[in-house]
């Protein structure tokens, strides 16, 4: 009687173990890409986040939108904050890229209007797996929900200017995408 009491709790146990880890992977092949825009003026300042090499590497100078430049500046603020030669340049926008030793990279494009003033930031993040998107993507949301405040249902504003933190992976493809621009609703 005591040997069936025993085979009995280990064989619920098991079964149990299997329906949590057969739920957990149902609800991680269903979730669709992760989008998280970020808001402003809820700046939490007992909040730290630590800033690693690849952080500050993207984001630049702590003043302005992203790098230094906010949205308005004009194409000269730009060239005069990035300081390297862009990769591509015309007359609705200019773009750099940034090399990390691990082989991943970093597209920065400023769209201009007539004018040419910055109305729009999109950043494209080139990774190698899944771990270095989960990494990247935390260490993206901590910084902006430092710098601008806590989401509002995956959505953030800085100076009533969306800001969109989007998974872009597909398959063996992996990176993230940021776009500072677009009036928030906020």
């Amino acid at each position: 009687m005591k040997k069936t009491f025993i085979y009995s709790a280990l064989l619920a146990t098991v079964l149990s173990l299997n329906a949590c880890q057969s739920k957990q992977q149902t609800s991680e092949a269903t979730t669709p890409a992760d989008t998280s825009e970020i808001l402003p003026n809820r700046v939490d300042s007992q909040l730290e986040v630590p800033v690693s090499d690849w952080l500050e590497k993207l984001v630049g100078p702590e003043d302005g939108l992203f790098r230094g430049v906010n949205l308005g500046d004009a194409v000269s603020v730009v060239k005069e904050k990035e300081n390297v030669e862009p990769f591509e340049e015309d007359a609705a926008h200019v773009g750099y890229t940034i090399d990390y030793p691990n082989l991943e990279s970093t597209d920065i494009q400023y769209f201009l209007d007539k004018d040419k003033k910055v109305i729009r930031i999109d950043v494209d993040i080139y990774l190698n797996n899944r771990t270095s998107v989960d990494t990247h993507r935390k260490e993206l949301t901590a910084y902006f929900t430092q710098k601008y405040g806590s989401p509002v249902q995956q959505t953030w504003s800085a100076a009533g200017n969306r800001i969109t933190l989007t998974d872009v992976s597909k398959g063996k493809d992996f990176g993230l995408k940021l776009t500072f621009g677009g009036k928030s609703n906020a």
